[in-house]
Order: C-alpha cells, then sequence, then structure tokens
C-alpha cells in the first residue's frame, strides 16, 4: 500500500523539478538524488508487497518510508507557499529578482540535507532486516493504461443487468409489488447478511419496466449506520422530482418536522413506491413513516436490512423475504459471465482451477464477483498464482471475502490504488456523482494526462476500472454511459482500513468525533462541522478538507467554520469541497472575504474556483 504514496510523491517530485526549475537554485540535483533514491525504494515495496511480508521488521521499515514520502511533500509544498508569499507581497506571479531566488533557495537547502540523511539511514534499514528484491519499480499490478483500455472495449457483459440468482426471489417480490390485492401502503423487507445482494435486487425491482408503469411515483433513498432523517427525506424528495426552481431552494432551509409534513402532503393521494437502502435499526424507519401516507392507492415501500428483527419489526402489513446463497450451479454462473470476458479459449485445466477457487467462495456473490474481476485481468497461467494465494488464507476450508478484496486492491496499478483509497472520504452508502469524482480526482494531483487523454479522461478510466473490478458499482446509467456510483459497505471498510493505516484520510462523524491525527493529508467531515470547527484544531499539513453533512447548514463569516478556513492551519489547503453548506452575508464584505479564501486555493493550483459547492442567501 506504501508504494501508491511512494510513487504519487515521486511524480510530485518529478513535476516539481519542470515547474519550479528556476526557483531551485543549488538544490535541483539533490531533489534529483531523492527521486532516484525514492523510486528505488518503490522497487523494494513491491518486493515486500508482493512476497506478502507481514513481520514486525517490514512493517516498521514500510512506516519509515511513508513517513518520509509525506515529509518530502511537505518540504516542497511549504516552501512552493513561501515563494507565492513572496511573490503576492511584491504584486509578481513569479519572482524576477535573482538574489531573491538564492535566498529562498538556501531556505530549502538544510531541510534537503536533513532528507538526504534520512533516506540512508531507511536505505542501510533496509539492508539490516533484510529487504531485497526487485531494484527497479514495476507498474502497480498487471495492467498498464493501454491494456485497461483494451479491456474496457472488450467488455461484453453489462454488469448493470447481471442478477444471477435472483430470478425467482424477483418474481416472487414483483407478485407483491403489482398484484398484492391489499390497496394500504404495503412493505416488502429483504433481508440477509452483507454481500448477497439485497441492493441489486432492490434496483432490478426499482428499474422493472412493469413497475415504471405501474408507479409513477418513485423514489430512492439511503440510510445507513450513520444517517440524519432530515437528509433522508430531502433525498426522497428530491428523487420524486416534484419540486423546481424557488420551491426546491424553500425546503432547502426546512426543519425535520416540516420536510416530514411537506413530504407526506406530496404523496398522499397518490401511488408511490419508495425504495429504503440499508436500514440498520427499527427507529429509522419510525422517524420515516410518518412522512409516507397510509393511503388506499396501492402504495409500496422496499425496505433492505441485514438485520431480520427490523425486517420484521417495520409495519403491521408487510412481507419479509431472507435472501439466500447462490449454490454451486448460480455461483458458477455469475463467475463465468465476469472471469473469462477476456479469454477465449478456456481448457480443462483453467476451468478446474476457477471451479475450486468459486467453491470456496460458498455461494456469497459480492465474494464471486470481486474475485472474477481480479482473475479476468490474468492470463491463464496466472491464475494459478491467484489460487495459491486463495489458499494460504483459508479459514475454515472457505475463501475469507477480506482476502478476495485484498488480493484485488494488491492488483491495481498505484493510481488505481489512491481512486480506491479516495473512496473512503464518501460517507456509507453515499451515491457518488461520477463528474464530482472526477473533479476531485484531478484536484488532489492523483491524475497524470498524457498525449492521448486529458486527466479527466484518464480519471474516467481509473472509475471505469473500479466498476469492472467490482470494486465500485455503478448507480445510474444513462445510455450506458455511468452517471453516479457507490461502494459496497464491505469494500468501504476496506478503504478506510487502509487509509488509516497510511494516514491517508481522516473522518470525523458522529461515530468518530475526534481528530485522531494532527498529520493526514485529508480531512473528512461527515456531520457536525460547527463542532468540529469549535475544536482546537492543530494539523497544519491539511491539504484537503472536504464536508459532507447536514443540507442547508448555515455559515456566516464570524464563524468558527470561516475562521477555520481562514485560519494558518488551513495555508497548505488545495481542495475545498462544502457539500450542502450555506453562507450567510450580512453585507458585500462578508462575501469578498468568502471570495478571498476561495481564490487563494486556487492560485495553489492553479486554478479557477469554480467547483466549489456555495450557496449563499
Amino acid at each position: 500500500m506504501v508504494d501508491a504514496i511512494t510513487e504519487f510523491v515521486v511524480g510530485k517530485i518529478g513535476n516539481y523539478l519542470i515547474e519550479e526549475a528556476s526557483m531551485l537554485i543549488g538544490v535541483k540535483d539533490d531533489l534529483e538524488e531523492l527521486k532516484t533514491e525514492l523510486r528505488c525504494i518503490h522497487g523494494y515495496l513491491k518486493d515486500v508487497e508482493a512476497r506478502e511480508r507481514e513481520d514486525e521488521a517490514s512493517k516498521e521499515w514500510s512506516k519509515l518510508v511513508l513517513d518520509f514520502a509525506y515529509d518530502v511533500e511537505d518540504v516542497l509544498d511549504t516552501y512552493h507557499l513561501k515563494l507565492e508569499e513572496r511573490s503576492q507581497r511584491r504584486g509578481l506571479r513569479r519572482l524576477t529578482n535573482k538574489i531573491g531566488r538564492k535566498m529562498d533557495a538556501y531556505n530549502i537547502v538544510d531541510d534537503i540535507k536533513i532528507l538526504k540523511r534520512r533516506i540512508l539511514d531507511i536505505t542501510r534499514k533496509r539492508e539490516t532486516y533484510g529487504i531485497g528484491g526487485l531494484k527497479e519499480p514495476q507498474g502497480g499490478g498487471n495492467t498498464s493504461s493501454l491494456r485497461v483500455r483494451q479491456l474496457r472495449r472488450a467488455r461484453s457483459v453489462d454488469q448493470e443487468e447481471v442478477v444471477v440468482g435472483l430470478e425467482d426471489d424477483a418474481k416472487i417480490l414483483l407478485e407483491k409489488l403489482l398484484y398484492y390485492e391489499d390497496k394500504n401502503r404495503f412493505i416488502i423487507s429483504i433481508f440477509g447478511m452483507g454481500g448477497l445482494g439485497k441492493t441489486a435486487l432492490a434496483r432490478k425491482l426499482y428499474n422493472s419496466g412493469d413497475v415504471k408503469e405501474r408507479f409513477k411515483y418513485r423514489a430512492w433513498t439511503y440510510v445507513s449506520q450513520e444517517y440524519k432523517t432530515g437528509d433522508i427525506l430531502m433525498r426522497i424528495i428530491r428523487s420524486l422530482r416534484m419540486t423546481f426552481g424557488e420551491e426546491s431552494e424553500k425546503i432547502r432551509k426546512f426543519a425535520e418536522e416540516e420536510l416530514e409534513v411537506y413530504l407526506h402532503g406530496l404523496l398522499e393521494g397518490k401511488k408511490y413506491l419508495v425504495v429504503v437502502d440499508d436500514i440498520w435499526e427499527r427507529e429509522a424507519w419510525e422517524s420515516l413513516k410518518r412522512a409516507l401516507p397510509c393511503n388506499h392507492e396501492g402504495s409500496r415501500v422496499i425496505i433492505t436490512t441485514r438485520i431480520k428483527a427490523v425486517a420484521e419489526g417495520v409495519d403491521g402489513r408487510f412481507y419479509a423475504h431472507k435472501l439466500r446463497f447462490l449454490t454451486f450451479e448460480e455461483s458458477w454462473e455469475l463467475f463465468e459471465q465476469r472471469a473469462f470476458r477476456n479469454i477465449q479459449r478456456k481448457d480443462e485445466d483453467l476451468l478446474k482451477t476457477g471451479k475450486e477457487m468459486v467453491q470456496k467462495c460458498r455461494g456469497l456473490p459480492l465474494c464471486i464477483v470481486v474475485l472474477a474481476g481480479l482473475l479476468s485481468r490474468k492470463t491463464p497461467s496466472e491464475w494459478n498464482d491467484v489460487c495459491n494465494s486463495l489458499w494460504r488464507h483459508l479459514k475454515d476450508d472457505s475463501i475469507h471475502i477480506s482476502t478476495v478484496f485484498d488480493l484485488s486492491f494488491k492488483d491495481l496499478r498505484h493510481e488505481s490504488k489512491l481512486c480506491f483509497l479516495y473512496l473512503s472520504i464518501f460517507p456509507e452508502d453515499y451515491e457518488i456523482d461520477r463528474e464530482k469524482l472526477i473533479h476531485l480526482l484531478v484536484a488532489e494531483g492523483f491524475i497524470q494526462g498524457n498525449e492521448e487523454e486529458t486527466m479527466e479522461d484518464v480519471a474516467r478510466s481509473y472509475i471505469e476500472e473500479l466498476i469492472d473490478r467490482s470494486l465500485l458499482e455503478a448507480v445510474r446509467r444513462k445510455r450506458r454511459k455511468v452517471m453516479s456510483c457507490r461502494i459496497h459497505h464491505l469494500l468501504r471498510d476496506v478503504a478506510i482500513k487502509k487509509s488509516k493505516e497510511l494516514n491517508f484520510v481522516n473522518v470525523y462523524n458522529d461515530h468518530l468525533a475526534q481528530h485522531s491525527s494532527t498529520t493526514c493529508r485529508r480531512e473528512v467531515v461527515h456531520h457536525l462541522i460547527r463542532r468540529y470547527s469549535s475544536e482546537k484544531y492543530k494539523n497544519k499539513r491539511t491539504r484537503s478538507f472536504l464536508y459532507f453533512g447536514e443540507s442547508g447548514c448555515l455559515v456566516g463569516r464570524d464563524s468558527e467554520t470561516m475562521k477555520l478556513l481562514d485560519s494558518e492551519t488551513m495555508k497548505l489547503l488545495r481542495v475545498l469541497h462544502l457539500g450542502g453548506l450555506r453562507f450567510h452575508f450580512a453585507s458585500n464584505g462578508d462575501l469578498i472575504h468568502l471570495r478571498k479564501i476561495l481564490w487563494r486555493i486556487a492560485y495553489r493550483r492553479r486554478s479557477e474556483p469554480s467547483d466549489l459547492e456555495v450557496y449563499l442567501l
């Protein structure tokens, strides 16, 4: 995992050497040397990962490399900031005074010397710990950029439509949706363990042509463990698409009780279908059901949950449907559809190896599709390597789903690893707009363009690769083009775990209401932004601040949030996402103050602050 971060920093040093060559008098050769050493170390990191070394010495050495890579980034960014501040004071974008350049260059010399001593120490410890092998880095995973494009063009299966083993379930539930005689509001609960396909089945029902024809008013919302009733109600209202223009702005300011009354009024006297995905507790349903009229129009509600007590305790009129594991025949059909997309010839040995692996998945669809996504990018000779890796981690004669996830993650190129880790910023069950994700990945600096593709095109290819591997799920499509996506909660847990190990993202929410790091690059707030902002915040290494919280949360110029954004702790900030916040300004002067903050961030990114979600009253 550390190799993804080191490769990112190596690329950053390279870009810095090109863009800031005139500013690096006296230290350019030293930076070139650091870049070379880091690239060499990157090769040894790949070897540690390939050999699956998990001894304490390897972990300690990898941690040293990670801290070093982050410190290199800090030195470069801090130096860059000082140059910008001097140029702003002089009213120039670039310094032209040679003496000034030399003075600034000398300011970075001591830092570079310290870094050089540290990298020598890292090399000595590598030799002491007996870490050897690859001396030149190899591409992350086994898939080049060209190969990714070829695989994408070769896709023969529309994953959105593949729901193997759920045909009988869908038939039973369609009967309940369309032909059940009860005209009152009726609840259908789909329950079972994570990874069985509850959401996939609900989406198949929701998108059925007969259902669309029968229910003019349809809405989809998710709940998850971290939920705010007001946000859920707002998502249902938006999904119904019955409010426009000024009315939409008006309801953004509604309190929870007002949203409840408003939604009830929208649906009163109408035949509706609402899907409530991933409910964890009965209280969540109790807080929603008052907003859904119990009329006599034949309305239906579909609920998905992992918990039987929730499925059977939602309402007086309900049908609870438990999902089963797939049979071996169904498992193999699902696997075949995805794993052999790019293999023309299936010999007996390959089929035997595939069936042995599928048998150990024990009928869990998510485990099967992620394994198939991994193998679909492997040559037949590489299937045995994957099989051997799985066999080393068998538990109770079964492949544990986390093992498959881990193998699939390790097989990614370093750029795709960063994209996958970045998915940990989003709240559970969050529907991710594809274009927003692309903009964020580019803004973070994870994406490098090339002669054939723009950075945005490259970012799209990484997202499609994750979808192709079943590490990311397409939610909405338009003319077969993915418009939004979602990460399964089990895969999100993997991304969060690995992000925490790498100090990659620090998430602040109801369940984690304390800052766990003062060195993390990315600070993410899911709720409670006022409480977060009011605490003493000392992380001066923040590069990205992202808010995903309550819609319509008001922020004024003198608020703790604005003070935080304008503070010294945010001086290296390059990415700012403020989804759902509304800013209240008493005068034009307040608005100018916000614009100065936004332009300061844009100046560091050499872009314009056009992609920030800011709502003004």
